[in-house]
């Protein structure tokens, strides 16, 4: 017996008729070098429908690929809703990738058209002669066009000159309607492409109290940029909330958000640890109204508990989330509300409603939530990958099997389905035969009041074959000495554990999208400090 629903396709022009209805009094706001955008959400569904039909007139096929190079912006989020509500498919390019990396991704994604800020056409440059695209539209923000770019059609031009589309394509809620790009930290990034389906459940999944919260009558300002997992899908459920959008566009320094959160009212805000680190500072020397911030979204890496703290005494509720650009975002989460204790440890959270996770051990076996038990952790639900791009990538028999993502990070789950990542995989020290987490070691090397960041990798050794190695950034106005911080570890963690060499640097080397670079930091010091070892045995 069928059920006697209406078949209604889960597509994203759902979400942006829903915008355009009901956020008729909602802005959405960018931060442009020419000043700030304001527009509601009603005149940005115009624009996408105006859009929709240059697409058709310069020539992107059904299905075909369209690529941005763009910073947070409302024309980028036109392109969000146009491109895939044409029928096209979006490809948001990672600005910060290196130009080798980021040629790649616009080739193997192949991309037939490429949008970029006016601002990113001198980064874009050396790049003209090797993009593999049939022409570039240049999206006019204020900045200074590239002389590569100079003969580029514009924009704004190509909108004003176009009628609207009567409608939104009809799309089916499995056809593709976006690629994205891992962050490339182990070569070449990967290409995953969501679902038309998968975006519109993980934006309704967004809305649930459980998960990113995102309500009516919200200010959203996502600090994480829209070319990494669809900016966490905000612009995606706040369109269906809706909520005011507003985007910081290039300049993220904290003074500059601390503005904008100020003139804008912010009451969400998201991003990744490394920020709220630097923005804590700001909140505390009190020369910005940021009263109105009741909540910060952080994700991408893990937050160290007394920076959770810092932001619960002042009465921010704060959400920590686990996932990966194959999970659309969303995998677990957990809010910790002002009033509460602060967290004790570095907990996941539980999976997020549509997520399913288990645990499996080496030989394959399924292990229990016992809060003991340790394997590596794998997903499944409606908004999670289950292959990447290219048919041919070896990836696809590695990480995807019997319908679940392998996800590469070694966790252990308590039985109330609390998770905890206890490494990545390729992150693990194996020294005298034994595995050291260098997760559990930043997380408690970060428990020292004057350290704000750390990052832990494995150095070859003659005897114990790796040992442990720690690069510490401290605190604003601290100095920790190396054996100062030894010390403090010989109570947190076994006494093996402790790193055989801590570096107080000024800085971590990041990925394109902010996280601690550990492929780079052991290619830079793992056979310096080996060498330093043998020197001395």
């Amino acid at each position: 017996m069928d059920g006697l629903m209406q078949d209604v396709p889960l597509t994203i022009d759902l979400i942006a008729r829903r915008a355009m209805q009901v956020g008729a009094d909602l802005e959405v706001v960018s931060v442009e070098p020419a000043g700030v955008d304001r527009r509601t959400w009603t005149e940005i569904g115009e624009r996408v429908l105006r859009l929709c039909t240059v697409l058709d007139e310069i020539g992107v096929a059904p299905g075909g690929r369209v690529g941005t190079f763009a910073w947070n912006g409302h024309r980028h989020l036109e392109l969000y809703f146009a491109v895939p509500c044409s029928g096209r498919v979006l490809h948001a390019a990672n600005v910060r990738l290196h130009r080798d990396q980021v040629e790649y991704a616009i080739r193997h994604a192949e991309d037939q058209i490429l949008f970029v800020d006016a601002s990113l056409t001198g980064t874009l440059a050396p790049l003209r002669d090797r993009l593999a695209v049939r022409d570039v539209v240049v999206m006019d923000d204020g900045a200074e066009v590239d002389g590569a770019f100079a003969d580029c059609p514009r924009y704004e031009e190509l909108l004003a000159a176009a009628e609207p589309a009567e409608d939104f394509a009809r799309a089916a809620e499995n056809d593709a309607a976006s690629v994205c790009f891992t962050s490339g930290t182990t070569g070449n990034p990967q290409a995953v492409v969501y679902s038309h389906r998968s975006i519109v459940l993980h934006a309704m999944g967004a809305l649930m109290v459980d998960s990113h919260s995102v309500r009516r009558g919200d200010v959203v300002l996502p600090l994480t940029p829209m070319f990494h997992v669809n900016c966490w899908g905000l612009p995606y459920s706040s369109a269906l909330a809706p909520a005011k959008l507003v985007f910081a566009g290039s300049d993220t320094s904290p003074e500059a958000v601390a503005r904008l959160i100020e003139s804008e009212r912010a009451t969400v805000l998201a991003g990744i640890p490394t920020f709220w680190v630097q923005m804590a500072d700001v909140f505390a020397e009190g020369g910005y109204d940021l009263s109105s911030v009741q909540r910060i979204l952080c994700g991408g890496a893990e937050a160290a508990p007394s920076l959770i703290a810092r932001y619960l005494e002042r009465g921010i509720d704060f959400l920590h989330a686990w996932g990966m650009t194959e999970m659309s975002p969303s995998g677990t989460a957990v809010w910790h509300r002002s009033g509460e204790d602060p967290p004790a440890e570095g907990a996941q959270g539980v999976p997020v409603p549509g997520v399913e996770l288990r645990l499996v051990a080496d030989e394959g076996s399924v292990l229990p939530w016992d809060g003991q038990s340790t394997g590596e952790l794998e997903a499944r639900g409606p908004w999670i990958a289950r292959a990447y791009l290219d048919p041919d990538d070896d990836s696809n028999a590695t990480r995807f099997h019997d319908g679940w993502l392998r996800t590469g990070d070694v966790a252990r789950i308590a039985p109330d389905g609390t998770v905890t990542i206890v490494d990545r995989t390729k992150d693990l020290v194996k020294s005298g035969g034994e595995w050291i987490s260098s997760l559990e070691l930043e997380r408690a090397l970060v428990a020292h009041t004057e350290v704000a960041e750390a990052a832990v990798i494995a150095f070859p050794h003659p005897r114990w074959g790796e040992r442990p190695a720690a690069f510490v950034v401290p605190a604003s106005g601290s100095e920790p000495s190396p054996e100062e911080l030894k010390e403090f570890l010989q109570g947190a963690v076994a006494s093996w554990w402790v790193p055989d060499v801590i570096e107080i640097v000024a800085e971590l080397p990041r990925t394109g999208v902010g996280k601690h670079d550990k492929r780079r930091l052991r290619a830079e010091h793992a056979s310096r400090l080996a060498a330093s070892v043998e020197a001395r045995t």
